[in-house]
């Protein structure tokens, strides 16, 4: 992911879908794209609402959240950056969304209209297939985060969310509030930070008030303990050919 993440900022287009597509396909889609910038809570996407914007971030973070029927219950599903795209709902032509999308980092990136990418997507096959690729790594993702809900152990669950978040934020550390990160893993701030305190002790992180750094990579792929990896090797097997 890190070489992967490195080639997109090198490229003009930002974002590692954009990179990825053809020439001709690139010059149909650039006309109905717009700049924009994500602020922090911003709501892309509401359950059992039609889906107005689809956005390919450059910086920043966002997550699909699952909610469930009466709402008294949120998750989240899965993580999209730099690499991604939201939108899934649109791309698979089954509206409205079922999750809510929300932006957790700021940043910036590149939108279109849900209409018109539904138009262009007519109108080019390939371009249609490069967002389902991105769309069944995402399901990956997903189904590896219920893996890690259901099996790992909090230290293991808050590395790889450290390790995945890592991969799409520019820069050396994350700046995180122990009650984020208790909301993105589902668990209690007293948990996060036992959790925290844990992967410092083994050197794996630096930790000082609300600014993680990641020391030692490999470790905290260790710590993991298989629990990441699966949706990044697939993602640079479908999309890293490009830069080969």
């Amino acid at each position: 992911m890190k070489a992967m993440k490195n080639a997109a900022r090198l490229n003009s287009r930002g974002n590692l879908i954009l990179s990825s597509l053809s020439l001709a396909d690139y010059e149909l889609l650039e006309p109905y794209l717009e700049t924009v910038q994500f602020r922090a809570r911003d709501c892309l996407e509401q359950t059992n609402k039609k889906v107005e914007r689809i956005y390919f971030p450059y910086r920043g973070l966002i997550s699909v959240i699952a909610v469930s029927q009466n709402k008294r219950h949120e998750s989240e599903a899965g993580i999209i950056g730099w690499e991604g795209m939201t939108g899934a709902s649109v791309v698979l032509r089954s509206e409205p969304a079922l999750t809510n999308v929300f932006v957790q980092i700021p940043g910036d990136g590149r939108a279109v209209l849900a209409g018109d990418l539904s138009m262009l997507m007519a109108m080019s096959s390939t371009l249609r297939d490069a967002f389902l690729k991105h769309i069944y790594v995402f399901l990956i993702q997903a189904a590896n985060t219920a893996l890690a809900n259901a099996r790992g152990r909090l230290d293991q669950r808050l590395a790889r969310w450290l390790l995945m978040a890592d991969d799409r934020v520019p820069g050396d550390g994350l700046h995180l509030t122990h009650e984020f990160l208790a909301f993105m893993l589902g668990v209690r701030r007293a948990g996060v930070t036992i959790a925290l305190q844990h992967l410092e002790s083994q050197g794996l992180i630096c930790n000082s008030r609300g600014h993680i750094r990641l020391i030692n990579r490999s470790g905290l792929e260790q710590c993991c303990d298989g629990l990441y990896g699966v949706a990044e090797r697939e993602l640079s097997r479908l999309f890293a050919p490009r830069y080969g």
